[in-house]
């Protein structure tokens, strides 16, 4: 797998959290590799931001690592503005918002790579996804910093079974676009979620409204 599996002594990454399946899962399995990494927490106005930073901070508890929380909400606001509803995600192409942060504190604070838990189907939701990525990663060789996406071949499933082997327990994490205290069932992460469970053969512990 390439990606931030290999190297002797380096310097700590820093790992993209959302308290979903696929960074959690990520961040157990980078552990059990003895990886030495931090988490970062964006929230930037997702409707779903206070659950996934619960979910964060209890992964992060459960593996003794250090959770940083960018609280940048406001950076939404002109992207929703004059709309007459709330989106669930503000802004569609956030990774050109966030990335490039995380790379920036990085390098202030000493990181040697920005670790993103995308896995394949991402790609395939998100057609452009491969470009921005891949400029994103330019953008951070620029100043040293490695932009790492060793998950994104590998289909959510097969992630999921890599990170409960490493003792993830699923039901810490959240997916739900709503940000109700359970997960709504039906919108596309949800979906995506329970697709996860029942390609992976898994039992899904997740409390579902419908």
């Amino acid at each position: 797998m390439a990606g931030p599996l290999s190297g002797a002594s380096k310097a700590k990454s820093l790992l993209l959290m959302s308290g979903g399946l696929d960074s959690s899962s990520a961040a157990f399995y980078l552990t059990s590799k003895g990886e030495s990494f931090d988490c970062v927490f964006f929230d930037y106005g997702q409707r779903s931001a206070r659950m996934q930073l619960r979910s964060s901070k209890t992964i992060c508890d459960k593996l003794g690592k250090r959770l940083i929380v960018f609280r940048i909400k406001g950076v939404s606001v002109p992207f929703i503005e004059k709309g007459w509803l709330r989106p669930h995600e503000p802004i569609t192409h956030r990774n050109l918002v966030i990335l490039p942060i995380a790379i920036a504190f990085a390098k202030e604070k000493g990181y040697g790579e920005v670790i993103i838990a995308s896995v394949k189907e991402d790609c395939e939701y998100e057609k452009d996804r491969i470009i921005v990525i891949s400029k994103l990663k330019e953008l951070g060789s620029m100043i040293g910093i490695k932009v790492s996406t060793p998950f994104a071949l590998m289909p959510k499933w097969m992630l999921l079974r890599l990170g409960i082997a490493s003792g993830l327990d699923p039901s810490d994490t959240y997916s739900c676009l709503l940000g109700h205290a359970y997960h709504c069932g039906q919108c596309s992460q949800c979906q995506r979620r329970k697709e996860a469970f029942k390609q992976a053969g898994i039992s899904d512990p997740t409390r579902y409204y419908s």
